[in-house]
């Protein structure tokens, strides 16, 4: 157990994305609350106008896709660790401003400042955790974090369970105010936690490196393994150095832009696959396809979702991540086709405030058991899957800039669809309603075409060697055969300005 260390420390940074998933589970059950309703809405316990929920629950991701793009900024300015505590200050007041707010004019500058927030950790915390986990242990480790915002999601439902019903304005403000909790919580034990040994090499800090591997890894010092790490990463960073500092625009340049693009275009699909459609209008979609306690069912489909990224945790390095997306990628699509048959076939009936009339039992419970396929689909694939691929396939001299731009392409997308849902299912819009899963299901299967072309088999190498793969010219399809072999006189990565050609004497394919 040599890497007991390194797992406590990158299951603790992983809270960060409990704060994104809380949030997530948060807005859609306060938009169903009737304080909440009469506040920002048009009163008389009748919903939200399609306006004002689009507003409220995309406005976030403006400040998340931001937040994205600034964080490789702040990653390599401030360093890891302190970008980390930095984010959570600002993810803090903007907390502050939603907790005493009633009305849009102070609610909004909040969820842009907490989406700041968010923003920032989305991408910090899986690069802290790329850069500080071994590489056997890589992708379970960046896959926590994906756990943390389903915990995160399931906690808020939770908390909207307990108080929809309480008199007053503290059945919004309690769960919004508990957020502030947790950010301290992660703030504070980032002030003890190490600082990426990357990062201090990068920075020619080599004794604090040092100090921070053996925190990592629970070594002392004189460990040879510890000096074998640290000699790789000193190659390694030197190699990247000699070629300088790289920028946005040179993520987009040869020899990472294929990367950059895998990077966007895989968090463009989990986006599309409708997942966060469920936890930011989950409530309101359960009422419009009949069931009565959408609380509950809401609930439900946290607690799923949470329990479903446990084996993930396994799966990310026991069959590796393309099967891992394949699999998933057919699992969702089921769900989401039989979600729009049955709800397009047994429509239900609601009056003016949204109350059911009438609906069909066995349709509803077919609708709940089937979001929850969907869920686990998701969570136990795309979930965690979208995170770590980006986070393993640049090399340093670009990771931190790559990371930013494949994440703020996940918040654009984020707020695109927090943006135009409501347009598309509302009864007084386009009414889709449950048919919105036919338009989910073609998305998800262009992601998993995606996947089988473009997105690479990382399982089981170093960040290194992953370089060392992009540049062999190896097919994506066939990248789960790649064999890296190192010679000890020799370590070659990607931008490092060696021809391809050379590194086939390092690099082969088992077929």
């Amino acid at each position: 157990m040599t890497n007991v260390s390194t797992i406590i420390i990158c299951l603790f940074v992983s809270f960060g994305g409990f704060l994104f998933g809380y949030d997530t589970g948060l807005i859609s059950g306060i938009m169903e609350m009737a304080v909440f309703k009469d506040d920002f809405g048009p009163g008389e316990g009748r919903d939200l106008l399609s306006s004002t929920k689009s507003l409220l629950v995309s406005i976030l991701s403006v400040g998340t896709f931001i937040g994205s793009l600034s964080a490789g900024h702040l990653a390599d300015a401030a360093g890891r660790r302190w970008a980390i505590i930095i984010s959570c200050m600002i993810f803090c007041v903007g907390c502050v401003l939603q907790t005493a707010s009633h009305s849009l004019g102070l609610m909004l500058p909040g969820r842009i400042g907490a989406g700041l927030g968010v923003g920032l950790l989305s991408d910090l915390v899986p690069l802290y955790q790329a850069e500080a986990a071994p590489k056997h242990l890589r992708g379970a480790l960046v896959s926590s974090y994906q756990l943390a915002i389903t915990i995160g999601i399931v906690v808020a439902q939770g908390v909207n369970q307990g108080l929809k019903d309480h008199p007053g304005r503290a059945s919004y403000r309690i769960p919004i105010g508990i957020q502030l909790v947790f950010a301290g919580i992660l703030m504070a034990g980032m002030f003890v936690l190490p600082e990426s040994p990357r990062n201090l090499l990068r920075l020619n800090r080599r004794d604090q490196a040092i100090k921070a591997l053996c925190r990592l890894r629970g070594k002392h010092s004189s460990d040879p393994s510890v000096t074998e790490e640290i000699n790789d990463l000193q190659r390694a960073i030197e190699l990247e150095g000699q070629i300088g500092e790289a920028s946005y625009l040179d993520c987009f340049k040869s020899p990472v832009s294929r990367r950059t693009h895998i990077g966007i275009w895989i968090q463009m699909f989990q986006q599309l696959t409708g997942v966060n459609f469920i936890f930011y209008y989950g409530t309101t979609f359960f009422k419009q396809a009949g069931i009565s306690n959408a609380y509950t069912t809401s609930t439900i489909t946290g607690v799923v979702n949470v329990l479903s990224t446990l084996p993930a945790l396994y799966l990310m390095e026991r069959i590796g991540r393309r099967k891992l997306l394949l699999s998933g990628t057919m699992i969702m699509l089921i769900g989401q086709l039989i979600v729009g048959s049955v709800g397009t076939a047994f429509p239900a009936t609601l009056d003016d405030k949204g109350n059911v009339l009438s609906s069909n039992t066995a349709a509803g419970i077919c609708t709940i058991v089937f979001t929850c396929v969907f869920i686990y689909g998701f969570a136990s694939s795309w979930g965690p899957g979208a995170w770590v691929v980006p986070a393993e396939i640049f090399p340093l001299r670009y990771r931190s800039k790559g990371m930013a731009i494949a994440t703020a392409s996940n918040w654009f997308w984020n707020w695109v669809l927090g943006f135009v849902t409501p347009y598309l299912v509302d009864r007084d819009q386009a009414n889709l309603g449950p048919k919105i899963a036919f338009l989910w299901a073609a998305f998800i299967l262009a992601g998993g075409i995606f996947v089988y072309f473009a997105v690479p088999e990382t399982k089981g190498l170093s960040l290194e060697d992953v370089d060392q793969m992009f540049d062999s010219g190896v097919p994506m399809r066939k990248s789960a055969g790649y064999v890296a072999k190192h010679k000890d006189e020799e370590f070659d990565f990607a931008g490092s300005g060696k021809d391809a050609g050379e590194k086939t004497q390092v690099n082969s394919v088992k077929e």
